[in-house]
C-alpha cells in the first residue's frame, strides 16, 4: 500500500466496531461489575475546592464526539495505524487498572437543573456511568491520544482539538467523576503510549529498496492492520 494513501473507510468502521467491543470488556464491564471492592482515594485540596458545575456535563459527554471526529479526520494510512495502535493500547492499559485495581469516587447528589440538554447529560452519566474506573482517567487518556494523533494536520484543527481536550480534562473534575490524581494518571498513560509507539515505529519497520524520489534509508512500517 502506498504510504501516502488514505486509510480505507470500511476498515475504519471494522476497527471502530472492534474498539467498541474492547471498550465494553475493559471499561463497561468492570465499571458495572467490579471484581473487588472499589477503593476510595484521598481527596486533595483541589478536589475539595472545585465545585460541581452542571453545564460541564455537556463537555464531559462530548468525548465520544471528539474521538469520532479524530477517526474521520485522520486519513493518512500510516497516521491512522498509529492512532489505532495507541487507542487500543490506551484502552488495554487503563482496563488493567479498572479490572485489577478498581477505584470509586464519592459522587455527590446532583443539583436540580431546568435546562433539558444539561439535565439529559447528567442523567446519562448518573445512570450509565457509575463513579468507578477512576484511575487513570480514560476520558483524559483517549481524548489526549486523539488530539496528539492530529498533530500532523492543520494547525488550526489541532489547536481546536487541544482546547476541546483541555475542556474535557477540566470537566472530569467539575462533574465530580474523577479525582485530580486520575487526570495525572490519564496524562501519564498518554506519555507511556506515545513513547511505546515511537519505539515500535523505530524498531518494527523494514528497509525497502530505494526507488526514484525516495529519501535515503527510507523505511516502510510493518502492516499491523492489513485488509480486514
Amino acid at each position: 500500500m502506498d504510504m501516502g494513501s488514505n486509510f480505507p473507510v470500511k476498515i475504519k468502521i471494522k476497527l471502530l466496531g472492534l474498539f467498541i467491543v474492547a471498550y465494553g470488556f475493559f471499561y463497561i464491564f468492570p465499571n458495572l461489575y467490579a471484581r473487588w471492592e472499589p477503593a476510595t482515594l484521598p481527596m486533595t485540596w483541589l478536589d475539595n475546592s472545585i465545585p460541581l458545575i452542571p453545564f460541564t456535563f455537556l463537555i464531559y459527554t462530548s468525548d465520544y464526539l471528539l474521538i469520532l471526529f479524530a477517526i474521520i479526520l485522520i486519513k493518512n494510512s500510516d497516521d491512522f495505524r498509529s492512532f489505532s495502535r495507541m487507542m487500543f493500547a490506551t484502552l488495554f492499559t487503563c482496563g488493567l487498572f479498572f479490572i485489577f485495581f478498581p477505584t470509586t469516587y464519592p459522587r455527590p447528589t446532583y443539583p436540580i437543573v431546568n435546562n433539558t440538554f444539561i439535565k439529559a447529560a447528567m442523567e446519562f452519566i448518573y445512570v450509565g456511568d457509575s463513579p468507578n474506573n477512576c484511575l487513570p482517567s480514560l476520558h483524559v487518556a483517549l481524548t489526549s491520544v486523539s488530539a496528539w494523533s492530529l498533530r500532523r494536520g492543520s494547525k488550526k484543527v489541532l489547536g481546536f482539538f487541544v482546547l476541546w481536550t483541555l475542556a474535557i480534562i477540566i470537566s472530569t473534575l467539575t462533574t465530580k467523576q474523577h479525582y485530580f490524581i486520575d487526570v495525572i494518571g490519564g496524562l501519564l498513560v498518554l506519555v507511556a503510549v506515545v513513547m511505546v509507539e515511537k519505539w515500535f515505529v523505530n524498531h518494527f519497520t523494514v528497509k525497502h529498496s530505494p526507488q526514484i524520489g525516495d529519501a535515503p534509508n527510507s523505511k516502510i512500517p510493518v502492516e499491523i492492520f492489513p485488509e480486514l
